[in-house]
């Protein structure tokens, strides 16, 4: 056993499995049985070190996945959001100048209310309220029914 240790210290990575077969073999007795066992063991780390690195690997990819759709779905959503808050702030200052236009000061004091309304089908709905009601009062009415 000594002299296939001083061999295979002595040959490091130029030892081919052949050769370290044939020493062992011909150095102790029932080398045979003996490689079998350790080429098991060694068979087994492997596997154990590549089912390792597999599950390393796989977890960075899936990492990498989980990001990239992630990233996408949000920008997905910071767009859809961006322009619904483009259409709201469109849609107000739209409604502020009507106000101003039809009624003066009195129903650009409205807009305090009307900011407070994030619904932009509510928000259209009220700049064809604006156009067909006919003062300040029907108007406040409305939004108290329809935004309160």
């Amino acid at each position: 056993m000594l002299t296939l240790l001083r061999y295979l210290a002595a040959a490091g990575k130029h030892v081919t499995l052949q050769e370290i077969i044939d020493v062992v073999g011909t150095t102790i007795p029932l080398g045979g049985a003996l490689m079998g066992t350790i080429a098991e063991e060694l068979i087994e780390q492997g596997m154990q070190k590549g089912k390792q690195l597999g599950m390393q690997e796989g977890e960075q990819i899936g990492l990498q996945k989980g990001e990239q759709i992630g990233l996408q779905k949000g920008l997905r959503q910071g767009k859809q959001i961006g322009l619904q808050k483009g259409e709201l702030i469109g849609l107000q200052k739209g409604i502020r100048l009507s106000l101003k236009c039809k009624f003066g000061t009195e129903g650009e004091a409205l807009m305090q209310t009307i900011t407070t309304i994030e619904d932009v089908a509510l928000l259209q709905l009220l700049a064809d309220v604006i156009e067909h009601t006919e003062n300040v009062a029907e108007l406040r009415a409305w939004l108290a029914d329809e935004a309160g």
